[in-house]
């Protein structure tokens, strides 16, 4: 299953957002893109990411118009500009992160507390749910089972 985390130029927190997703997820995978990308990655997000200990894979920004939001099964806007709020998707989030771009050092650090609070959050609601539904499968088959071995005795 697969999340899509954007932002405006795919550089800062939707790099961040996918980052620490994509690190600490067990049965979900991570995308993220700009709705303008820039040209390359904000170094300043990089350096905060590996400090914390994350493993960024991502090479460079992508486009949001070259993907097909159907192949995801959650859309996270971490941005609040006009042009994020209006992403259409019928599993939409909108998280309204400050874009630390351009700022002081400990914006950035604040940013990412924030976006990785959010990050496990989110993780700790959809793999639970996933979770649960594993769960919900396994006593089915064994309240199934259960009930066949017992007609088979009478």
């Amino acid at each position: 299953m697969k999340v899509l985390f954007v932002c405006i130029h795919n550089t800062c927190r939707s790099v961040m957002a996918e980052t620490i997703f994509n690190n600490l997820a067990k049965n979900w995978k991570a995308e993220s893109a700009g709705i303008e990308a820039a040209k390359e990655l904000d170094f300043v997000a990089l350096d905060v990411i590996r400090r914390r200990g994350y493993t960024v894979k991502k090479a460079k920004p992508v486009k949001l118009e070259d993907l097909h939001l159907e192949d995801y099964h959650l859309v996270i806007s971490v941005c609040d500009e006009a042009s994020c709020v209006n992403i259409q998707h019928p599993n939409i989030e909108r998280w309204h992160v400050e874009d630390p771009k351009g700022k002081p050092g400990e914006v950035y650090e604040r940013v990412f507390d924030e976006i990785e609070l959010k990050v496990k959050g989110l993780l700790m609601r959809i793999e639970g749910m996933v979770e649960d539904m594993i769960g919900d499968k396994i006593e089915v088959v064994e309240d199934e089972t259960k009930r066949r071995t017992e007609n088979e005795g009478s």
